[in-house]
């Protein structure tokens, strides 16, 4: 019994930490442009940096890492598996917040927050990737999404667990599905 409310209250805590909006936040403490109603009105770091510049999109994207990273590096010695799972709970609190009425981010800065909590080299690689891809191609939504790709190969080769690279690649998918439009752009361009 006491196992099923603390799973339960693990649950609830990282959702709500999940839905805590730091591009809204950043809007009002900084008295940008609201990033809900301009760009893509997306309240995620990449809208909030296009429509207010660095700094609001730098707080905004730490603010979403930090959310994901530390729940889950205070949770991620006990048990890495049952941790990852628990994290999607942060992801689906940051894709569908209840405080923005269930309008959220894309779930990137979150998710590369908990992975690095997760496993520092899948973590750090990630991050890699998506800085070398963004180096050269200047697109934030692509460098997303060939990150994404490479995440379940790198938890494969880091950890070599099948249960957690099935894990990984569900969680790839979740990132792909929330970069769809994006994904459609670029194979318009690339035409």
């Amino acid at each position: 019994m006491e196992t099923n409310l603390s799973n339960f209250l693990i649950i609830i805590s990282f959702y709500l930490i999940g839905s805590v909006p730091f591009a809204v936040l950043t809007y009002k403490l900084m008295s940008t442009e609201d990033p809900r109603k301009l760009g893509s009105a997306n309240p995620g770091a990449t809208n909030m940096y296009r429509i207010a510049g660095p700094l609001p999109g730098i707080l905004t994207f730490l603010g979403d890492f930090l959310k994901g990273f530390i729940p889950i590096y205070l949770l991620a010695e006990q048990n890495i598996t049952i941790s990852y799972v628990y994290s999607f709970f942060i992801l689906f609190g940051h894709m569908f917040p209840i405080f923005n009425k269930f309008k959220g981010g894309k779930g990137v800065a979150a998710s590369f927050g908990f992975i690095l909590a997760l496993d520092y080299l899948t973590g750090l690689s990630i991050l890699l990737v998506w800085l070398v891809v963004f180096l050269f191609k200047k697109i934030s939504g692509l460098s997303a999404v060939i990150s994404f790709i490479f995440l379940p190969i790198f938890i494969f080769i880091f950890i070599n667990s099948i249960i957690l690279f099935l894990i990984a690649l569900f969680h790839s998918l979740i990132i792909l599905f929330n970069h769809r439009t994006n994904i459609r752009e670029l194979m318009k361009d690339s035409v």
